[in-house]
């Protein structure tokens, strides 16, 4: 049940995002969005009975660490996911951000001893990496370098996402929700100021782009982050990267069925190869399994 609400949120949220820079700049549809899932997130923790820990500046400090993540897997991505919207599909923004894990398998296998390439893994990377340049490839040789720009944003999200992840294994640990909450409060800081020093201050924003970032503040970036740490704590990592599958297929039919976008077969053919390309890079063998 979990796994399936995080697909209708996560793979939501690509439309919503679509629909939020349309009233509002897209660098303060981030900073809004942060804000908001750091109240939500704050609310939870103190239901739960949970305290942010004493702030530090050293570097080798539990803030300095979790900020870091903030900026690498909130704040940066969030901004370029958010101007990417402005001229993809959400859709193609879906099947972008779907390539995250085999950024992660190839980063894992430079900075992390325990996660090295295995002949399936890297042929799962070659699969992903087939699946960006098909998706890029027709924009590049047409001409439309608006929309090459936006997919080089949406790639570049994805690869600060991976980034996260591998950083992750080696952030000092505190409590689930506790370092959702210190993620999500450094990254809409780290958003604010960037978006004050390249938009300046904000107009106010129409209600509904408001109420739509908003919602994915609480649901997508908030509540989203403690479902995904539940569901790995019960479930495991390998059951839960099923969410990457299905993302994009969601988003897929929300783009088509909802706001009426008409992906090419390019799109298409990068979907099915790029979630081939995850499938061999996050499953393991049965003889592996077996032996874990």
């Amino acid at each position: 049940m979990v796994l399936g609400v995080l697909v209708l949120i996560w793979g939501s949220a690509f439309a919503g995002l679509k629909i939020a820079v349309g009233g509002i700049h897209p660098f303060w549809v981030s900073a809004i969005r942060l804000w908001v899932a750091t109240i939500t997130l704050w609310l939870v923790a103190a239901a739960r009975g949970e305290q942010l820990p004493p702030v530090t500046f050293d570097r080798q400090g539990v803030w300095f660490a979790y900020a870091m993540l903030g900026l690498v897997g909130f704040a940066a991505p969030f901004f370029m996911f958010s101007t990417a919207a402005k001229s993809l599909p959400s859709a193609v923004n879906a099947i972008c951000n779907g390539a995250s894990p085999v950024f992660t398998v190839v980063m894992a296998h430079l900075f992390l001893h325990d996660e090295k390439l295995t002949p399936r893994r890297l042929v799962g990377v070659a699969l992903g990496f087939a699946g960006l340049l098909v998706l890029v490839g027709p924009r590049l040789t047409s001409g439309a370098a608006l929309e090459a720009g936006a997919l080089g944003l949406a790639i570049g999200a994805a690869v600060f996402y991976a980034a996260s992840n591998v950083m992750m294994r080696k952030t000092p640990q505190v409590p689930s929700t506790v370092g959702a909450l210190m993620m999500c409060l450094t990254g809409a800081i780290f958003a604010t100021v960037g978006a004050l020093v390249l938009d300046g201050p904000p107009p106010m924003p129409p209600a509904g782009p408001l109420a739509v970032t908003a919602v994915l503040g609480i649901f997508s970036s908030g509540l989203g982050t403690v479902g995904w740490v539940w569901l790995i704590q019960r479930r495991g990592a390998v059951f839960t990267s099923m969410t990457v599958y299905l993302l994009p297929l969601w988003a897929l039919v929300l783009g088509v069925g909802l706001m009426h976008e008409r992906p090419g077969w390019s799109a298409l053919a990068a979907l099915a190869l790029i979630l081939g390309g995850v499938g061999l890079t996050t499953t393991v063998s049965r003889k592996t399994a077996q032996a874990a």
